[in-house]
């Protein structure tokens, strides 16, 4: 039985083409990520592999409608199981706009845990000028977040991070001392590990990292190549610390980007999904697109979905 998911976000990645030249998957050493799929790389043509350890997948980011996939609609689909592009009659984002608040408010992946009596918990730390802003009704909310927030999880803050119970968005703790925060020094492998042992104490736990979108819209070789590297790491991090024998890792996306340096655009390249860990190949059978993430991530955690089909 499946007593924990533990969903790694990535915003904007893609599977795509297996070529150096133009895709990062293609060209970079991943020992964790390849050695989880048999020395296979994440691209494309590897979409739809099964391994003993976990199973990658593509996902339909279109769902059917004309345009470049965004992170709004992408992002709400995701946590509602409701084709939001279909809904509005196009891809929308970065944030979601009132329709999509709505659809966040009503019926989120974490409003249907919490109401079965499952704990989830947003894994994210926010510096103390990003909730100040929220407090004032200033800020910008990812999909992710704002439903997080509509759901009523707490948003942690500086002195969570500090105590190991949050994770910084950027994954090491560098920048925090930067702005100005005295923070433990924390590798990509320790916030996985840190990330994984908040995990234990909730049915599910969620961690959105934006920094692959940033990369893919900047067309940056060299911070692409670093971002990947971290990311490996981190989930090494992950994989020493989560007990996978009662527990899922799921990395997934919302849209293409990442995996494409030809453009700064995003892309209509299947999202990627990496699932780990115990029944992987049970969650795997049930996902074919974004709209199918929530009904399969309530049903494995034993919760009747509210999600319906748009």
């Amino acid at each position: 039985m499946v007593e924990r998911v533990l969903v790694v976000f990535l915003d904007g990645v893609g599977l795509g083409e297996d070529d150096p030249e133009i895709n990062p998957f293609a060209l970079t050493d991943l020992p964790t990520l390849h050695g989880l799929l048999d020395g296979r790389r994440l691209v494309q043509a590897n979409g739809g592999l099964s391994t003993r350890q976990a199973s990658l997948l593509p996902l339909d980011a279109q769902l059917g409608v004309p345009g470049l996939p965004q992170s709004g609609t992408g992002q709400t689909t995701i946590l509602t199981g409701v084709n939001a592009p279909a809904l509005l009659g196009r891809h929308y984002g970065p944030y979601p706009d009132q329709a999509l608040r709505e659809l966040l408010s009503n019926g989120s992946l974490f409003r249907q845990l919490l109401a079965a009596g499952k704990p989830a918990a947003f894994a994210n730390a926010y510096p103390d000028r990003f909730l100040n802003r929220l407090g004032r009704g200033t800020e910008r909310l990812s999909a992710n977040t704002r439903a997080a927030l509509l759901a009523g999880l707490k948003l942690r803050g500086p002195n969570d991070l500090k105590a190991g119970r949050a994770i910084s968005s950027l994954l090491t703790n560098e920048y925090w001392s930067q702005w100005g925060y005295d923070m433990p020094h924390l590798s990509a492998a320790q916030a996985g590990a840190q990330l994984a042992g908040l995990a234990e104490e909730h049915a599910l736990t969620y961690f959105e990292f934006w920094y692959t979108d940033v990369a893919g819209h900047r067309q940056d070789r060299d911070l692409s190549l670093r971002v990947l590297s971290l990311l490996d790491e981190f989930v090494g991090g992950i994989l020493d610390t989560l007990p996978l024998e009662r527990a899922l890792l799921m990395i997934i996306s919302d849209h293409g980007n990442f995996e494409d340096w030809t453009t700064p655009k995003h892309t209509h390249h299947p999202a990627l999904s990496l699932i780990v860990g115990d029944r992987h190949e049970v969650l795997a059978s049930r996902l074919q697109s974004l709209q199918d993430i929530t009904p399969a991530l309530t049903s494995i955690l034993g919760v009747t979905s509210a999600a319906g089909k748009a």
